[in-house]
């Protein structure tokens, strides 16, 4: 017959203790995520007032922001894995919740900040009537009657 293992022990302190250290490491996270947004932001600020004058230029993407939340959310996956490990499922479920928008954020800001140096191309406008002011009379297309100023 085979041996069975036991389940795993109940965690000292019961449900309560898991959801209450839970939500402590998240209040945590936001300090430290505040702490991030605002040294980041000073930055930035500090950097829009260096004096040069504007020039035509784009400036490069700045992975800095991008990288200083995405090393706290490893961080935070990283607790995620050692509670769950630990038997923390509510502490775990907490972290794992926080991991996800931490990676949505992440994300978001390396986006933007791509597209702020990476702005898309101006589009043509078309020949159409609507944006050439005109129409053309003659039955023809608006490429015909383009340059005939009817």
């Amino acid at each position: 017959m085979p041996e069975v293992t036991p389940l795993r022990q109940r965690p000292v302190g019961g449900a309560g203790l898991d959801i209450a250290l839970g939500l402590l490491l998240v209040a945590l996270e936001v300090v430290v995520c505040a702490i991030a947004t605002f040294r980041i932001g000073m930055a930035g600020w500090a950097d829009s007032y260096d004096g040069t004058p504007e020039t035509a230029e784009r400036p490069p993407t700045d992975w800095g922001p991008a990288i200083t939340f995405g090393v706290i959310t490893l961080v935070v996956v990283a607790i995620t894995v050692a509670l769950l490990r630990t038997n923390r499922p509510w502490a775990g479920s907490i972290q794992v919740c926080v991991a996800l928008v931490l990676c949505i954020v992440t994300v978001q800001i390396g986006q933007s900040d791509y597209r702020r140096s990476h702005p898309a191309p101006a589009s043509n406008p078309s020949d159409g009537p609507v944006r050439s002011g005109h129409q053309c009379h003659s039955g023809g297309d608006n490429h015909e009657c383009r340059d005939s100023g009817s």
